[in-house]
C-alpha cells in the first residue's frame, strides 16, 4: 500500500513586540536647566537675581540690588538733605512647603545701605543742641558746615515670604513676589561739624544733635523688604 505524503509544515519565527519606552522624553516633559534669571523692583532699589533649582522644593538665589534716593526734612531745628543709598548683594535660601508657588526665605545680605546728609542754614544760621550759630562773619560760633554719614551692619538677615517659583518644572517666564525684613542693626552716625571761628560749645551740641538724629532715625534699623519681578528659567 502507498503511504500517503504528509504535506510539509512550514514554521514562522514569531517577532516580540517592539519595545515600548517608558520614558517621556525631555521636550514631552517640558524640562528645562533649573537655573533662571529675575528682574526686579522694590524697596530695596533694582534689584537682579540668578535662581538655582536644587530639588522641587528648595532653591537657592544670589542677587543685586542698588538705588539712590535724595529727600529732605527736619530732625529738631535743624533742616537736612538727606541721600539715601541702597546698595545690598544677597545670597537667599526658599523653601516651597507645599511644592507650589509660595515660599518661605531666609539669608544674609553684605549691606552697603548708607545715609548721606548735609545741614541746611535757617535764616543764615545752625541751630545746635539750643546754641545759635552763625554762617558768616568774625565773630564766636561760626560754623561753616554740618555733615554726616548714617551706616549700618555690613552683614544683615533677612528673613520673608513670597510668591512663585521661577525654577519650577516645565517653567520659561514668570512673576514673583518677596515681602520680608532685613535686620541692619541700628545706625551708627558720624557727624562732622565744621567751625570757621571759636566755637567753644560745638562738641557737646554736635554731640546732642548726633544722639538726637540716632534716636529719630533709629526704625531704620528694620528695613521693610517689598518687590515684585519677572523671571525666565532656561
Amino acid at each position: 500500500a502507498e503511504t500517503e505524503e504528509s504535506a510539509p509544515v512550514t514554521t514562522q519565527a514569531i517577532e516580540p513586540p517592539a519595545e515600548v519606552s517608558t520614558e517621556e522624553s525631555t521636550e514631552s516633559r517640558g524640562s528645562r536647566s533649573g537655573i533662571g534669571v529675575t528682574g526686579k523692583i522694590g524697596t530695596l532699589g533694582y534689584g537682579a537675581e540668578l535662581n538655582f533649582g536644587l530639588s522641587d522644593s528648595i532653591g537657592a538665589r544670589v542677587g543685586l540690588n542698588a538705588f539712590n534716593y535724595k529727600y529732605n526734612d527736619n530732625s529738631g531745628a535743624v533742616n537736612y538733605d538727606f541721600d539715601l543709598q541702597l546698595q545690598t548683594v544677597s545670597v537667599l535660601a526658599d523653601w516651597y512647603p507645599f511644592s507650589g508657588g509660595f515660599r518661605t526665605s531666609a539669608g544674609l545680605l553684605y549691606n552697603n545701605n548708607k545715609v548721606s546728609l548735609d545741614a541746611n542754614p535757617t535764616g543764615g544760621n545752625f541751630i545746635i543742641g539750643g546754641t545759635t550759630y552763625s554762617t558768616s562773619g568774625t565773630g564766636t560760633n561760626v560754623l561753616s558746615s554740618l555733615q554726616g554719614t548714617l551706616s549700618f551692619n555690613k552683614v544683615a538677615p533677612y528673613v520673608g515670604i513670597g510668591w512663585g517659583n521661577p525654577v519650577a518644572s516645565g517653567k520659561g517666564w514668570g512673576l514673583v513676589t518677596d515681602i520680608g525684613v532685613l535686620f541692619q542693626g541700628s545706625p551708627k552716625i558720624d557727624l562732622v561739624a565744621t567751625c570757621a571761628t571759636s566755637c567753644s560749645t560745638l562738641q557737646a551740641d554736635a554731640t546732642a544733635e548726633n544722639n538726637k538724629l540716632q534716636s529719630d532715625l533709629s526704625d531704620f534699623k528694620f528695613w521693610p523688604v517689598a518687590s515684585i519681578g519677572i523671571s525666565y528659567q532656561w
